[in-house]
Formats: C-alpha cells, sequence, structure tokens
C-alpha cells in the first residue's frame, strides 16, 4: 500500500514528466453555464481533448515514467474501468514495458474495443470479474505475489501527482479563479487538484461530484465510513465503484475538499445533452458531473464565483450516447 501522500513538489515534477505527453488542454468559457446556476464566470477544463480521450494519461504516464527508470523489466498490472487502462497501455508501450490491463466484465464497450485495439505481445487485455472492485483487488493480489507492479488508478502518490498538474494548469492560466469543481471515482484527480490548489492558492474552494448511484467518498465525507457499499449502474461508468479500505485518497479528500455532492441519472443525462447543445462537445457521462452539479444547484455559495469545471473525458460508446440523445 502507499506509504506516503504526494506533495505540491511531486505535481511540479510530474509537470516535467508529462511535457510533451500529456496535453496543457483549454479552459474554454461556458456562458450558458455561468448564467443558469448564477455564476460570475464558467470555464471548462476540457481534459476531453487528451490524445487518450482523458485525463488519466497523466498519472499513468507519471508513474509509468518512474517505473521505466526504477524497474524497467517488470510486467506492469493495472485495473481499469476503461480510461486508466487505456493510459497505462500507452505508457507502457512508451517505455517498452510490459502490461496485462484487467477490466470488468460491466465497463463500457467502447473503452473495452478501444483497449483491444491497443493489444500487442507485450500488451494484454484481460476481462476479470464484473466490476473495478474485483480487478482492483485482483491487480493487488498479484502485486503482492511478486507476479507483476500495480500502477491503482487512484491508490498511488505517482498516479495522484500525475493527475495534480491538472490543477497547475488551471491556475497557471486562470489565476483568479474561485471553486474547481471535479467528478470524483476513486478520489485521485480531486486530490491532485487540491494539493496543488491549497498550496498556491489557499482560498480556491474544491468541489466534488459523484453520482448518487456510487456515492463512496460522499458516504465517507458525510458520515466516516469507508466500508463497500452497493454500487448501482450509472451512465457515469469511469467513477463508478468502490475504494480501497486503506486508499490514501481518503484522507487527502477529508483534509482537501470543500464540499462533495451527488447527481443522479436524469441530472447526468441531461448534463451530457447540455453539453453536445451548447459547448458542441460529445462527453462521457463521468466528465459531465460538474455541469450536472452545476445546472442543478448541487453545490453551496457558487453564485457570483469564478468556476473551473474539469470535463474528464469523451470516451462514450455509440449505443450510449444515442440512448441519452433520444431521451
Amino acid at each position: 500500500m502507499p506509504s506516503r501522500a504526494p506533495t505540491a513538489a511531486d505535481i511540479l515534477a510530474a509537470r516535467g514528466r508529462l511535457r510533451g505527453i500529456a496535453l496543457n488542454t483549454p479552459l474554454e468559457a461556458a456562458p450558458a453555464l455561468a448564467t443558469e446556476s448564477g455564476a460570475t464566470e464558467v470555464r471548462l477544463k476540457l481534459e476531453s481533448a487528451q490524445p487518450t480521450g482523458s485525463f488519466k494519461t497523466r498519472g499513468a504516464h507519471n508513474r509509468t515514467a518512474l517505473l521505466a527508470v526504477d524497474q524497467p523489466e517488470a510486467r506492469i498490472v493495472t485495473a481499469s474501468s476503461g480510461n486508466h487502462g487505456i493510459a497505462v497501455a500507452l505508457a507502457a508501450s512508451r517505455y517498452g514495458m510490459r502490461a496485462t490491463i484487467l477490466v470488468g466484465a460491466a465497463s463500457s464497450p467502447a473503452k473495452l474495443e478501444r483497449l483491444r485495439a491497443l493489444e500487442t505481445d507485450a500488451i494484454t487485455v484481460e476481462v476479470f470479474g464484473r466490476d473495478t472492485d474485483d480487478t482492483e483487488a485482483e491487480a493487488r493480489r498479484r502485486d503482492q505475489a511478486g507476479a507483476a507492479v500495480y500502477v491503482p488508478p487512484y491508490n498511488d502518490p505517482d498516479v495522484i501527482a500525475g493527475q495534480g498538474t491538472v490543477g497547475a494548469e488551471i491556475l497557471d492560466a486562470w489565476p483568479q479563479v474561485d471553486v474547481i469543481v471535479v467528478p470524483v471515482g476513486g478520489g485521485g484527480l480531486i486530490a491532485g487538484i487540491g494539493i496543488w490548489a491549497k498550496a498556491v492558492s489557499p482560498g480556491v474552494r474544491i468541489v466534488g461530484v459523484q453520482p448518487s448511484a456510487s456515492p463512496p467518498m460522499y458516504a465517507y465525507l458525510e458520515s466516516g465510513t469507508t466500508k463497500p457499499m452497493p454500487i448501482a449502474p450509472t451512465l457515469a461508468d469511469g467513477v463508478a465503484g468502490n475504494i480501497e479500505r486503506g486508499s490514501i485518497t481518503w484522507s487527502l479528500c477529508h483534509h482537501l475538499v470543500d464540499e462533495m455532492v451527488v447527481v443522479d441519472e436524469e441530472e447526468i443525462a441531461d448534463a451530457m445533452r447540455w453539453a453536445i447543445d451548447e459547448q458542441h462537445l460529445v462527453l462521457e457521462g463521468s466528465a459531465v458531473l460538474g455541469i450536472a452539479a452545476l445546472r442543478g444547484h448541487r453545490a453551496t455559495g457558487l453564485e457570483g464565483s469564478r468556476i473551473a469545471v474539469v470535463a474528464t473525458g469523451r470516451n462514450v460508446d455509440g449505443e450510449t450516447l444515442r440512448h441519452v440523445l433520444t431521451g
């Protein structure tokens, strides 16, 4: 298990490693969302523009770059609902390493198809169990058995530091930002953003959003429980699943996140349609959680604020998108 929390210095180092790999993605104005939410200004941080279609390229490449130096002969194993697996496969290929991507049977068909297309003699995709609860446990077991080195999707200081570069880019481009709204699954992205934001601009509020169908971090911040809970199907499949009981993200989110809210499935679908109609953006369900929260006035005290909303990815399959668009 990780023994240390990442720091702002780790995020700064990660920026150097990611130069030329992860794009410095746009902060696109969303005036209709500002009007609807009562904010002074809203901008969308378009991580959907990454070559992999998701912010996950940041953490995966940062961790793999370090492994390539320290353990170049090691086989990597990871667990993923799709986006992290895609990023790890590409990172392992970049550094000439072998990798096994464990994917649950309930994962998005589009993401599984994208992963299958990345298979080589060195990169293998293995469907294991049903969901990320199953795949994370198996990846951790293989790591502990010495069969491979686990690159977790969130419970790792180097992965979190890579994700934190999103926060660094937001504050570089928009130092006046008051609030950063972030989709939350395991908590790696919001933890990394929070570490950087609280170090360089302590007054910035960090707001997390989870789907009501899969709200383990929300439940923890409300009640203190880290017990696994039932997870229902959700359009936000990229953030669905329980969180490892020993994850460093529990404590990081407790100290860094100012508010955590949830949105329901209809709000997520509405936000996906809104992104297409108003911004001409195709975004996956996980990516629109912040949009849904602003449109539903879920978070408190946002009126009159300058708000950055992280739009995390675009990897949605055609069938899901057609279903959403037909309402």
